[in-house]
């Protein structure tokens, strides 16, 4: 039973953290639902192999960033920098949700700290589900309202041409994905150390850096297509 529970619940955590990377830059998701399908069955079979068959617990974090990158780029063919950027982004922006209402839990005395280190039992169970259901909440209000960046050009992306990955408007995709791997990192060594407080500060701070590097970027194409509208009107 607890082998179900657990996979059922990290089917729904991948999806959960997944939704949040497309709803935050307005990805489509209906059109690849047999391939996310496909994928959040991987990410729980994995993770359960990782936490619970192996005893390494600390590399199911690592090895999911990975893989939700590589389903980025290669399942909905977005460009490798902008895949690293979104997982980064959404990944962390799910890890301060988690954390969040973790300290929610342990200030009504309901959770102990001891919990984030643990893989199975009942407030573990707990924290998930109501992480899973604050984040599905977050995607719903975000597709009621038309919230998230839309920079990012519908996938799939064009590989013919070359990319200049160190030009001006990539070089903040690269920071995003640099801090985000150092995030994950940090991670492995917060969790050993039982220090939620502190995987609440780094996520929120990386996500933070993601936010502002987004909010940055879709200024910047605004501006762009306003200066163009102008110039077009000017010229005519």
């Amino acid at each position: 039973m607890n082998t179900v529970i657990y996979i059922s619940l990290g089917f729904f955590d991948a999806l959960a953290m997944l939704l949040i990377i497309l709803k935050l830059y307005m990805l489509p998701v209906r059109e690849y639902a047999g391939k996310i399908f496909v994928f959040v069955i991987f990410i729980a079979s994995f993770s359960y192999m990782m936490r619970i068959t192996l005893g390494m617990p600390k590399l199911d974090l690592p090895f999911q960033y990975i893989f939700f990158i590589l389903f980025l780029r290669l399942g909905m063919e977005l460009k490798p920098h902008i895949s690293s950027f979104i997982a980064g982004a959404g990944i962390s922006a799910y890890a301060a949700i988690q954390m969040g209402i973790f300290h929610i839990f342990e200030w009504l005395d309901v959770m102990h700290i001891g919990v984030v280190q643990q893989n199975e039992g009942s407030l573990v169970y707990l924290l998930q589900s109501s992480s899973i259901l604050i984040a599905y909440l977050i995607c719903f209000v975000f597709s009621i309202f038309d919230f998230g960046f839309s920079f990012i050009i519908r996938p799939p992306h064009d590989f013919i041409k070359k990319e200049n990955y160190l030009s001006k408007t990539n070089i903040p995709f690269l920071i995003g994905t640099t801090i985000s791997a150092i995030t994950i990192c940090m991670t492995l060594v917060l969790l050993y150390r039982s220090d939620p407080t502190g995987l609440l500060f780094l996520a929120i701070s990386t996500f933070g850096v993601s936010y502002f590097f987004s909010v940055r970027r879709e200024r910047g194409d605004i501006r762009t297509a306003v200066e163009a509208y102008r110039n077009k009107h000017k010229n005519g």
